[in-house]
């Protein structure tokens, strides 16, 4: 037996391994899954930064005409600034917006216990239901008691968690510093990766996947840059149009639904239900602009910036976008749901020509 139906037959074994160790003991499973997606998670986070640092790069080399140590620093300081910029802008607009719904607090507790009253009132006059007005106001009060309680402590999980945010930075750092290895040692490792396909698929194999490689990074990249640029836009689009009507609230529902955005199809839902909920405690009526400025940012991502900028670089209908979603979400969190997308559609590629070269070989 060769080494190519060797392979063959360790991945088939393997494949029903998991399979088995997945029904006998799914939560297992998922526990190693979890392990070791923690130990490769900073050489993943590594190449896909290096990825998208490589057009910065050779746009520097080539209009400054400078050499690959300073222009590989001066992408990541790029980056760097650009996320800095960001958080001093989103930061205190969530802190600001945290501090004025907890001082609404009280009043909308109250509004709610009011209306409440109200209801029941007009519901006992006209004998439709009669409602113990005692048990509501204890109803009330112990729904404020908890939610205070689990305000709390959310602020003391969130304190409590700056030991994994440490870490999360030291990764983080640990992932720049490998994605300018990377790009400073490309031509090296990426000869260094064709060797290794030449030993696990052939020499006769490794030109196809060399080049089918070369275009997952094409599909990656484009995909994900354009879904960035896109999501500003829809984030600017919404802030505008909230800005200028004084919606409370513009900026942090603009970042909700510029990120939410990322994530196709439910992310923009997600962002826009809590945005809605938002304004809804403070002024009601703006709700239905920022349904407005919803409306037109959607128009403006799905027939005017989307198809320009991301057009079809993935290629998947809707059922495999949400099919990917939902796998690569529950592997990898929200960082999984962003880039499930693309994932498939690679995986598409590959699915495609191995069905054409079995097709050929059924039909001869």
């Amino acid at each position: 037996m060769n080494l190519k139906n060797t392979l063959k037959v360790i991945g088939i074994i393997l494949v029903f391994v998991i399979l088995q160790s997945y029904f006998i003991n799914p939560d297992n499973l998922v526990h190693i899954i979890d392990k070791w997606k923690n130990y490769f998670m900073t050489i993943i986070m590594s190449i896909f930064i290096a990825i998208l640092l490589e057009p910065i790069v050779k746009y520097l080399k080539r209009k400054s005409k400078i050499n690959d140590i300073l222009a590989i620093s001066l992408s990541i300081v790029f980056v760097i600034l650009i996320f800095i910029i960001l958080s001093l802008i989103i930061i205190p607009e969530i802190i600001s917006s945290l501090k004025v719904l907890n001082n609404i607090y009280p009043y909308v507790s109250e509004k709610a216990i009011t209306t409440g009253k109200s209801i029941a009132n007009f519901l006992a006059e006209k004998n439709i239901y009669t409602i113990n007005m005692d048990e509501i106001n204890n109803y009330f009060t112990n729904f404020i008691a908890n939610n205070v309680t689990n305000i709390r402590k959310l602020v003391s999980a969130i304190f409590g968690s700056l030991v994994d945010w440490t870490i999360g930075f030291t990764n983080l750092f640990l992932a720049f510093v490998l994605a300018f290895l990377i790009l400073l040692d490309e031509k090296h490792l990426i000869g260094t990766l064709e060797n290794i396909i030449k030993i696990i698929f052939g020499v006769k194999n490794t030109p196809y996947i060399m080049k089918k490689l070369s275009l997952s990074k094409d599909i990656f990249l484009g995909y994900v840059s354009g879904k960035i640029i896109v999501s500003t836009i829809v984030g600017l689009c919404v802030y505008i149009v909230l800005l200028i009507t004084g919606t409370p609230y513009a900026a942090l529902s603009a970042i909700l639904l510029g990120i939410g955005n990322m994530i196709p199809y439910v992310g923009s839902i997600i962002g826009g239900i809590i945005a809605f909920f938002l304004i809804l405690l403070v002024a009601p009526i703006k709700t239905i602009i920022l349904l407005v400025a919803i409306t037109i940012s959607q128009l403006v991502d799905g027939f005017i910036v989307g198809p320009k900028i991301i057009g079809n670089k993935v290629g998947l209908n809707t059922f495999w976008v949400i099919v990917s979603m939902i796998i690569f979400g529950n592997l990898f969190g929200i960082v999984g749901m962003f880039l499930g997308a693309p994932i498939m559609s690679i995986l598409k590629l590959f699915y495609v020509d191995l069905l054409k070269k079995a097709e050929q070989g059924g039909g001869q």
